[in-house]
């Protein structure tokens, strides 16, 4: 009879600890995670501008709002690729307002670094500018990114920068401040020392809501 008993008392509390494993799986009730593409943000993988032909006919220009390039003496421009005394190195982003003056100031951008040097993966996964929980317009202190230093081929490393498209939101062309950060992917140069023959190539992600927030997807809220 002991035995049996013990049998009985084995077999409950067997049976016991098989109902409450059960229980505590709860995968069954847990909601699916979904991410949605930043409504907020736009990417633009590969903006490319080279200095490859006759003086404002060159693709120097960016429209960052857009993502596209475009010739030196486009009006939509935000950023123009100069060279240092025209001397066909030492090259950099400048205020798209500042090659002539024959653009409006209402395409006036402003400029602050991020980083002297951040690998790809980083910049693609980077959800905000460190340090920053919103942007101000004194955080914007250049009108260029010359002040950190010169792109030349091949490039020695891989900044990145900060930037806010002042004036586009001043003349009412967006509704609100856009920020955005940029990095260098690569530069070439096909006649070396000579003014052109330069080509370069930007990643560039903007942020047309105002916010120091630059992730791709973000949490689905249901």
């Amino acid at each position: 009879m002991k035995s049996i008993s013990k049998f009985l008392i084995f077999f409950a509390v067997s049976i016991t600890l098989v109902f409450l494993a059960a229980g505590c799986d709860d995968s069954s009730t847990e909601p699916t995670t979904t991410y949605i593409d930043n409504p907020n943000v736009e990417s633009y993988d590969s903006i490319g501008v080279d200095e490859d032909s006759a003086a404002f006919i060159s693709r120097t220009g960016i429209n960052l709002l857009n993502g596209l390039n475009t010739v030196d003496t486009a009006r939509l421009r935000d950023v123009s690729l100069n060279d240092r005394n025209n001397s066909g190195v030492d090259f950099y982003l400048q205020n798209g307002e500042l090659l002539n003056s024959l653009l409006p100031p209402g395409y006036e951008t402003r400029f602050f670094r991020v980083s002297e040097d951040m690998s790809v993966n980083t910049f693609d996964t980077l959800s905000k500018v460190p340090n920053y929980t919103v942007f101000t317009p004194n955080d914007f202190t250049q009108s260029g990114t010359e002040s950190w230093g010169y792109f030349n081929s091949p490039l020695a490393s891989y900044p990145v920068y900060c930037f806010w498209l002042k004036g586009k939101r001043e003349a009412g062309i967006t509704t609100n401040s856009v920020y955005g950060i940029i990095q260098p992917r690569e530069a070439t140069d096909r006649d070396p020392l000579n003014v052109y023959g330069f080509r370069m190539s930007f990643r560039v992600r903007i942020n047309t809501n105002g916010e120091n927030d630059f992730r791709k997807q973000i949490l689905q809220v249901e």
